[in-house]
């Protein structure tokens, strides 16, 4: 049994591309597994750059376009088939936005003041909470 995923976040390549394979899987008659991804960190973690992406038993097969039929075809059927790029999808630009975002480091640190003892934050490393500093000055 093939497994085929689908990464992509839901747009309407994604989805169509969904709805492709698995009308060529139904027409084909092929024992596969269809599996769709849309957790972005999954997907960035597989190095994806553009959606929709296929991996078909792991091997990446489309990036960034809806795949033709005879492509799908292709890669079921095990044949090779001359693959036509077309526009990636804008969604995966989003998400990846959205990657580096969460991945950033964080703009405030989450301090202890080493002579009242509370926590504060403060976009520096410091020993001593505002107050504390106030008071020496």
């Amino acid at each position: 049994m093939k497994k085929i995923e689908v990464l992509g976040m839901g747009c309407p390549k994604c989805w169509a591309t969904k709805k492709l394979i698995e009308g060529v899987i139904k027409d084909l008659k092929v024992d596969a597994e269809l599996v769709e991804v849309s957790d972005l960190d999954e997907i960035v973690d597989r190095g994806v750059m553009a959606t929709p992406a296929v991996f078909v038993d792991g091997e990446l097969k489309c990036n960034g376009w809806v795949p033709t039929r005879k492509e799908v075809e292709g890669w079921l059927l095990e044949k090779r088939v001359e693959s036509k790029m077309q526009k990636p999808c804008a969604c995966l630009y989003y998400a990846m936005e959205q990657a580096k975002m969460i991945k950033k480091e964080p703009s405030l640190y989450k301090l202890i003041c080493k002579e009242c003892g509370i926590s504060f934050s403060s976009n520096v490393q410091k020993d001593y909470c505002f107050e504390c500093e106030k008071k020496a000055r």
